[in-house]
């Protein structure tokens, strides 16, 4: 899935940091998760702890993270006859679903010219609303469990991206359609690693959320610029939720002041970091930022001197990758860093 700020490029990086530094884990907390990808990589290293505000996220972790096996889904073989809800969902024709009541199409109603917006096609949107109708009533009707209903969910989630009229975030769509809109959709079948271990994905405020949770190794990718990401990726937000939100102009976005994060402003991203540090219980700390990010390095720097061990502070700068085969341009100095302490007193 396309994300801001996805950090798939980096993992040998972060990887790099941890065996410099750390020489016995067994945690690794992911606090700002996005689509999970850090977390799913450390997770065949360690037990991990994942977290992240936005909802589509947390249910894409529980189902990855989380989750520790493929779902079996026996109850919906035994009263169904559903072996597989994956190949169920993708091999209907266009006449099964056509039985879905017009009220129940909120994405054909309001995301496809059907309802005046050009994010999917109305085919697609309807195959999006009769499986999330479907998963809704299984679960309800207790033919699924917690889990495989988490996992049926963020199968749904991950295949919108792959026929969506955007440029890469829901923050609009196009008047015309790209060529990926006349695919047909398809749930994305998520592959699970298997680590025996307890790993668990949490859906609140980060900051917050550390004055419950310890351990080994915490891993930090806060937000770095003003935009928010549920604006960006609202439309996901409703599949995962699928909560019939009231939508408002043109781009029918869902309201979002619960889901704020302070680390999107200037006035508040350097407190709400202090914060963050002061309240994690984890003795090796990593954070992964951008030279362009509203808080700047000497900022960051101040602050985790305060609560890091002495000398223990090492900062690594990783040139962009998305800008390695352009020109040169001002955005060439660009760096991701990555920046490592030990925390003291834990």
């Amino acid at each position: 899935m396309r994300f801001i700020g996805c950090k798939s490029l980096l993992l040998k990086n972060i990887h790099d940091v941890i065996n410099k530094h750390v020489t016995e884990a067994s945690t690794f907390c992911d606090i700002f998760s996005g689509t999970g990808t850090v977390g799913r990589y450390f997770k065949q290293f360690y037990e991990v702890y994942s977290n992240d505000l936005l909802f589509f996220s947390y249910i894409i972790q529980k189902a990855t993270i989380e989750l520790d096996f493929q779902p079996t889904f026996l109850k919906l073989k035994d009263k169904l006859g559903i072996i597989d809800p994956i190949d169920y969902f993708n091999s209907l024709d266009d006449s099964e679903l056509e039985k879905l009541s017009v009220s129940n199409r909120f994405f054909q109603n309001n995301y496809a010219p059907t309802g005046q917006r050009m994010y999917i096609n109305d085919r697609n949107a309807l195959r999006i609303d009769f499986a999330r109708n479907t998963v809704e009533k299984w679960f309800k009707e207790n033919l699924i469990d917690e889990m495989e209903y988490s996992y049926l969910v963020a199968c749904i989630v991950e295949g919108i991206p792959f026929v969506s009229n955007i440029s890469g975030t829901y923050g609009a769509f196009h008047k015309q359609w790209e060529r990926r809109t006349f695919k047909k959709y398809e749930l994305s079948r998520l592959p699970i690693v298997t680590n025996n271990k307890k790993n668990k994905s949490f859906n609140e405020d980060g900051v917050e959320l550390l004055k419950k949770i310890e351990g080994d190794i915490l891993y930090i990718d806060p937000p770095y610029n003003e935009r928010q990401y549920l604006p960006n990726y609202h439309l996901l937000e409703t599949a995962a939720k699928y909560d019939n939100p009231k939508l408002k102009g043109v781009t029918g976005q869902r309201k979002y002041e619960n889901q704020k994060s302070d680390f999107c402003s200037s006035k508040t991203a350097l407190k709400a970091f202090e914060r963050l540090i002061n309240n994690a219980q984890f003795k090796h700390i990593i954070l992964s930022y951008s030279t362009d990010g509203l808080m700047k390095l000497d900022d960051i720097q101040a602050i985790m001197t305060k609560y890091a061990k002495p000398n223990s502070i090492k900062v690594y700068q990783i040139p962009y990758r998305r800008y390695k085969s352009r020109k040169q341009t001002e955005k060439e100095a660009l760096k991701e860093l990555l920046i490592y302490m030990e925390k003291a007193c834990i």
